[in-house]
Formats: structure tokens, C-alpha cells, sequence
């Protein structure tokens, strides 16, 4: 039996006993209703607080595996010249008066 199929049983063993004493012993409705809100509220408060800390110690794990080259390459760095720039393309309405630098940008006349 791996320790992962015991573990869920015994969870699921231990809701099952306690869902089996709540619904057994002697209470009223609203004070069992009252109890069972309760007891759910911690129950999801626990889980969340146990989620955060698998998620802080996965993350602990990831950065001591990961060397900084693993995790960071060097941006390349691209220097504008005359050989790796490409001329600006020609257009019909280049050759109007209203041409400007900027094709949105129209002077009135």
C-alpha cells in the first residue's frame, strides 16, 4: 500500500467518523447546523493554509533546481544600422501634399 492510498483513506476515514458523530449525537437542528458551519469554516481555513505553504515549498524546490542561466537568458540587444534597418516601403500617397512623416496625421489646406 503506497503511503499516497493510506493517506486518502485515513482522510476519507476520519470525514466519514466524523460525519457519523455529528449526524448521531444529541442536538438540535440549529445548534448541529451551527456546529457544522463552524467546523467547515476551520476545515477550509486549514486547507488553505496548507495549500500555501505546498505552494511556497514548490517554489523553495523550483528555485534550488533551477540555476540562474535555467531561469534567465540575456536579452539580445539589437543595435540599429543602416544594414539591419529596412527602408520605409512607398506608398500612392507619398507623392500628395499632404503627405507627412506619420500616415494618421493629415494637414488641412
Amino acid at each position: 500500500m503506497s503511503k499516497k492510498s493510506f493517506g486518502i483513506g485515513a482522510v476519507l476515514g476520519a470525514l466519514t467518523g466524523a460525519a457519523a458523530a455529528y449526524l448521531l449525537a444529541p442536538q438540535s437542528g440549529k445548534e448541529f447546523q451551527d456546529d457544522m458551519k463552524l467546523k467547515i469554516k476551520d476545515a477550509k481555513n486549514k486547507a488553505i493554509i496548507r495549500m500555501d505553504e505546498a505552494v511556497m515549498e514548490t517554489e523553495i524546490w523550483l528555485d534550488e533546481q533551477l540555476t540562474e542561466k535555467d531561469i534567465r537568458n540575456q536579452p539580445v540587444e539589437y543595435e540599429r544600422t543602416p544594414e539591419t534597418t529596412a527602408e520605409a516601403p512607398v506608398h500612392a500617397y507619398t507623392d500628395t501634399e499632404t503627405y507627412t512623416e506619420s500616415p494618421d496625421v493629415f494637414t488641412e489646406e
